[in-house]
C-alpha cells in the first residue's frame, strides 16, 4: 500500500477530498454575500437587524460544529480502523445532541426572539425587524442540526462529495427565493428582510429532507438502521461523550465569545455595525481556503491515526498547513486590494462604506493568521484526539486575551470600527503560537479507536 505522505498520492488525496469541501464553503459564503448584498438595498437598519439575527444561529452553527467536531474525531478514526458498528454508534450519540440543541435553539427563537436581539443591540427599530426576521426562521433549526449531523458524519468517511452537492444546490434555491420574496419578483409578495427569513427557512429544511433520501437511497455507510445508531450502552457513553462534549463546550463558549465581539461593535453605532457586518460577510468569503484545508486535514490526519500511521498523521498535517497559510495570504491581497468596488454595491450610509472600507482591509490582511485557527485547532490538534489541549486554547485565547482587547480598545480608548476589528486579532496571536509549539511536539497524536 503506498503511504499518503508520499508526494503523488497525498495530492491525489488532498484534492479529491479538498475540492468539495472547499466549493461547499465558496457557495455558503457566496450565497451569505448575496443575502447581505440583497438586503443592504434596504439599508442600515435591515442589514444591522439580519446581521444580528444571524449571529444567533452562527451560535447554534458553531455550537453544531463543535459536537460534530467532537464526534468526528471518532468517526473517522473508527473509518481508519475498519469499524462500522462503533462509527454508528457515535453518529447516533452525535445525532441524538445535535437534535436537540436545534429543538432548544429553535424554541428560543420562537418565544422570546425581542429578548435574542436585546442582547446585541439598544436599536429599537433594528430589534423590531430582527425579532420578525428570528421568529420566521426559528422552526427550520432543528432541520438545519439534523443535516449537520449526518453531513459532518459523511465527511469524516472521506465522502465530502455529496454533502457539497446536495449544499450547493440548496444555496443557490436559497439565493432565487430570497430575490423574489425580498424584491417581490415572479409573482411573489415584496417581503423585505423577511422574505430573506422564509426563503431561508425553507431551503434548510428541503436541504435536510434531499441529503437523508440520498445517503439512504444509495446505501452508504453512514445509513444506518435506528437500532445500528441507537444501541449506545453506558460504557460506550462513558468513554466517547466525554471528548464529544469538551469539543461542544469549547465551539460553544467560543461562539459565546465571538457574539459578544458583535455586540460590543454593536454598541459603537448602527453605521458601523452594518459596515462591520459587510466586511465581515466578504472576508468570510476569503476564508472558504483555509477552512477547506482544515477540514480535509481533519479527515486525513484521522484516517491516519486510526490505521496506525502515526508520524504519517503529522507529516499530513504539517504539508496541508502550508498550503493553508499560503493560499489565505494570497486570497487576502485580493480581498484588500479589490474592497472599493465590493462595497459600492451595497446601499448603506457613507458612514457605513466608510467603515466596511477600513474593517476590510485588515481582514485581508489578515486573512493568512485568521486562517491558522481551523487549521491548528481542528484540523490537526481536535482530530488528532488532543480535544482538551485545543478547547484550553481555543477558549482561553478569546476570553483572555480577545475580549479584553476589544473592551479597552472600543470603551477606554474609544477607537474606530477598524481598531477595535484589529484588537480581535489578539485572540489569533496568542493561540496561534501556543498552538504551534503543542503541535511541533507531537503530544496531540493519539489513537481514540483502540478496541474498548
Amino acid at each position: 500500500m503506498v503511504s499518503r505522505a508520499t508526494s503523488s498520492s497525498f495530492v491525489k488525496t488532498f484534492l479529491h477530498l479538498f475540492l468539495p469541501v472547499a466549493t461547499q464553503n465558496l457557495f455558503f459564503n457566496l450565497i451569505g454575500i448575496l443575502e447581505v448584498l440583497m438586503v443592504g438595498q434596504l439599508g442600515d437598519v435591515s442589514v444591522a437587524a439580519v446581521g444580528l439575527a444571524g449571529q444567533f444561529f452562527f451560535l447554534l452553527n458553531l455550537t453544531l460544529f463543535g459536537i460534530t467536531g467532537g464526534a468526528a474525531v471518532f468517526v473517522a478514526q473508527y473509518w481508519g480502523a475498519h469499524d462500522l458498528a462503533n462509527l454508528h454508534r457515535v453518529q447516533g450519540l452525535c445525532l441524538v445532541i445535535c437534535a436537540s440543541v436545534g429543538i432548544a435553539f429553535g424554541g428560543v427563537a420562537l418565544a422570546w426572539p425581542a429578548w435574542v436581539m436585546g442582547l446585541y443591540t439598544q436599536d429599537a427599530a433594528v430589534i423590531a425587524l430582527g425579532s420578525a426576521y428570528l421568529r420566521l426562521i426559528g422552526w427550520s433549526y432543528v432541520f438545519s442540526s439534523i443535516t449537520y449531523a449526518f453531513a459532518a458524519t459523511l465527511r469524516s468517511t472521506g465522502n465530502t462529495r455529496l454533502p457539497m452537492l446536495v449544499a450547493v444546490s440548496m444555496l443557490v434555491l436559497n439565493t432565487a427565493l430570497d430575490y423574489s420574496l425580498i424584491f417581490g419578483k415572479f409573482g411573489l409578495p415584496a417581503l423585505g428582510a423577511r422574505g430573506s427569513a422564509i426563503g431561508t427557512a425553507l431551503c434548510r429544511a428541503l436541504e435536510c429532507v434531499i441529503l437523508l433520501s440520498a445517503l439512504y437511497a444509495r446505501r452508504l455507510p453512514v445509513a444506518a438502521r435506528p437500532r445500528q445508531l441507537f444501541d449506545l450502552s453506558a460504557q460506550f457513553a462513558g468513554r466517547h461523550l466525554p471528548l464529544v462534549l469538551v469539543v461542544f463546550i469549547n465551539e460553544f463558549l467560543w461562539a459565546v465569545g465571538v457574539n459578544l465581539y458583535n455586540a460590543i461593535i454593536a454598541r459603537l453605532g448602527t453605521a458601523a455595525y452594518a459596515g462591520y457586518s459587510i466586511a465581515s460577510s466578504l472576508q468570510v468569503l476569503g476564508l472558504f481556503f483555509g477552512m477547506g484545508c482544515s477540514t480535509t486535514c481533519a479527515i486525513l490526519v484521522g484516517h491516519s491515526i486510526g490505521a496506525g500511521r502515526l508520524e504519517e498523521a503529522y507529516q499530513v498535517g504539517w504539508r496541508i498547513l502550508v498550503i493553508s497559510v499560503t493560499g489565505s495570504f494570497f486570497i487576502g491581497l485580493i480581498l484588500a486590494a479589490v474592497r472599493e468596488p465590493l462595497l459600492t454595491l451595497y446601499q448603506v450610509s457613507p458612514e457605513a462604506q466608510a467603515d466596511g472600507s477600513a474593517v476590510l482591509l485588515v481582514a485581508g490582511l489578515m486573512l493568512w493568521l485568521r486562517s491558522l485557527d481551523p487549521m491548528l485547532i481542528v484540523g490537526i490538534l481536535r482530530s488528532g484526539g488532543d480535544t482538551r489541549h485545543a478547547a484550553l486554547l481555543d477558549v482561553g485565547a478569546i476570553w483572555l486575551a480577545g475580549i479584553p482587547a476589544v473592551l479597552v480598545a472600543a470603551f477606554v480608548l474609544k477607537a474606530p470600527v477598524q481598531w477595535v476589528y484589529l484588537a480581535i486579532m489578539t485572540e489569533n496571536l496568542v493561540k496561534n503560537a501556543l498552538g504551534f509549539r503543542r503541535f511541533f511536539s507531537r503530544r496531540w497524536i493519539r489513537n481514540l479507536a483502540r478496541p474498548m
